[in-house]
C-alpha cells in the first residue's frame, strides 16, 4: 500500500475555534526534515464557526492541510475514524485540539515508533497547559481563604486538583501547615500580582511563596518579579500514558504530578490516552478503529487492548511533549461527562473483561446510583444495556 504521507495529524473539533490559533501556530513550527506530514481537522458539526475561521487563517499555507466536515457530531471516536478514512499518511497520531506541541513532539514520536517496530500504539508526555508557582502557608490552626483569587487582574478559582492537603468547598479553600496550592501562570513568564482574600487566620500565621508573608488583612497582594517567577516555575504532569484499576477506572499515570526524572524514561503501559497516540493506520483498521458506541471516553482503552491483541505493545515516549488544557470539549464531572464515562466503562468491562464481570459492576454501579440519588449515574448504567442489547442510547 502505498501513502502519500509519513504521517497524518487528526485533530478533532467540536467547537474549538478558541484553540485553533494556539494549536496551529505550534504545528507550523514542527520539525521535520526527514519525514512528510499533513493536518486532517475533523470539524463535528460545530457551531462557532470554527471551519470558516480556520479556512480564513492561512494555516493551510504553513502545513498540508485538509478539512473534513462531518453533518453531525460523531464523538471523539467517530470523529477520528471519519479523519484516519480520509487520511493518507502511513502513520495516524491522534491529537486533541485543545494543545501546543513542542517543535519536536512529532519528530521524537515518530522515530520512536519507526525504529521499534513491536510497538503498536506510543503516548506522548501530556503537560498541563500553563506552568505553575508554589503557595504554601504557615499555620498553628488553619487559614480560610476565598477560592476565586486574581492573577494580574484574571480572575482566577482554584482548582481542587492543585491543592495539597487543603479543603476545596464551593467559595472558599481551607488551608492548613502543610497545604500547597499550584498557582497557574496564565501569562507565562513575566511579574505577578496575585489577590487573594483572607476569610480567616490565627495568630503568626503566613502565606509563602518565596518569603513568610504575615497576614495582616483580609485582602493580600503578592507581588513576584519575573526572575523569581523563572527560577521557581514547574510543570505538571497530566498524562504519562494511562491504566486501570481493579475497579476498572481509568486513570492517568503521574496525574498532577511535578514533571522530572521519573517521567524521562520510556515505559510500557496498558494503554494510550487520546489526546496524544500514535500508530500504524493499517493497525488501526486491522482492528477496527474505534468503536463509536463510546462517543467519548474509554474509547482509547478499548482500542488500546485491541491493539494489544495484534502482539504489539503500547509505550510512553518521554521526549514527545504536548501542553494539553485538559477537557477542553466537555467539563470534568459534568452530567455528560458522568453518564458517558459510567456507561462506557461498562461497556468496556463487557467487551474486553467478561460478562460475569460487567452484571457485577453493571449491579453496583445501579445500587450505587440510588444511593446517592445520582440519576445521570443510573441513566448511564442503564443506557449501557440499552446498547448491549443492540438498542441506541445517547446522552
Amino acid at each position: 500500500m502505498s501513502y502519500k504521507y509519513d504521517v497524518s495529524i487528526i485533530l478533532v473539533n467540536y467547537n474549538g475555534k478558541k484553540y485553533i490559533d494556539q494549536l496551529f501556530a505550534s504545528i507550523v513550527k514542527i520539525k521535520h526534515e526527514d519525514f512528510t506530514f499533513e493536518v486532517v481537522f475533523e470539524d463535528n458539526h460545530s457551531d462557532d464557526d470554527s471551519v470558516t475561521y480556520l479556512r480564513n487563517s492561512g494555516y493551510a499555507d504553513k502545513c498540508h492541510l485538509k478539512i473534513v466536515e462531518s453533518e453531525q457530531n460523531l464523538g471523539f471516536a467517530g470523529g477520528n475514524n471519519l479523519g484516519i478514512k480520509n487520511a493518507e499518511g502511513k502513520y495516524v497520531i491522534l491529537l486533541n485540539n485543545d494543545t501546543a506541541v513542542d517543535e519536536n513532539w512529532l519528530s521524537e514520536i515518530y522515530h520512536f515508533i519507526v525504529q521499534n517496530p513491536e510497538y503498536g500504539m506510543v503516548n506522548s508526555k501530556l503537560v498541563f497547559f500553563y506552568d505553575f508557582i508554589k503557595m504554601t502557608f504557615t499555620t498553628k490552626d488553619k487559614v480560610i481563604i476565598k477560592r476565586k483569587i486574581r492573577i494580574n487582574g484574571i480572575e482566577y478559582m482554584i482548582d481542587n486538583k492543585f491543592c495539597r492537603n487543603a479543603l476545596c468547598y464551593e467559595k472558599e479553600v481551607v488551608c492548613f501547615g502543610h497545604t500547597e496550592i499550584s498557582i497557574p501562570l496564565l501569562e507565562q513568564v513575566r511579574d505577578y500580582t496575585i489577590d487573594i482574600i483572607v476569610k480567616e487566620f490565627d495568630e503568626g500565621a503566613t502565606i509563602d511563596f518565596s518569603e513568610h508573608q504575615s497576614m495582616a488583612a483580609s485582602k493580600m497582594r503578592i507581588k513576584l518579579d519575573r526572575e523569581f517567577i523563572r527560577t521557581r516555575q514547574y510543570t505538571l504532569i497530566q498524562n504519562a500514558g494511562s491504566g486501570i484499576n481493579e475497579n476498572y477506572d481509568g486513570y492517568d499515570i503521574g496525574f498532577c504530578e511535578p514533571d522530572g526524572e521519573k517521567f524521562n524514561q520510556p515505559y510500557e503501559i496498558n494503554n494510550g490516552c487520546g489526546a496524544s497516540i500514535i500508530m500504524l493506520k493499517e493497525d488501526f483498521e486491522q482492528c477496527g478503529g474505534f468503536d463509536e458506541r463510546f462517543f467519548m471516553y474509554y474509547e482509547d482503552t478499548d482500542l488500546s487492548y485491541r491493539i494489544k491483541k495484534l502482539g504489539k505493545k503500547i509505550m510512553y515516549c518521554p521526549t514527545s511533549v504536548v501542553r494539553h488544557i485538559h477537557t477542553g470539549s466537555s467539563t470534568e464531572w459534568s452530567p455528560f461527562f458522568v453518564y458517558h464515562v459510567y456507561r462506557n466503562k461498562l461497556l468496556f468491562i463487557k467487551k474486553n473483561i467478561s460478562t460475569k464481570k460487567y452484571i457485577k459492576f453493571f449491579l453496583k454501579q445501579c445500587k450505587q446510583s440510588v444511593c446517592e440519588k445520582n440519576k445521570v449515574k443510573l441513566r448511564g448504567t442503564l443506557a449501557s444495556l440499552k446498547i448491549i442489547m443492540g438498542r441506541k442510547a445517547s446522552f
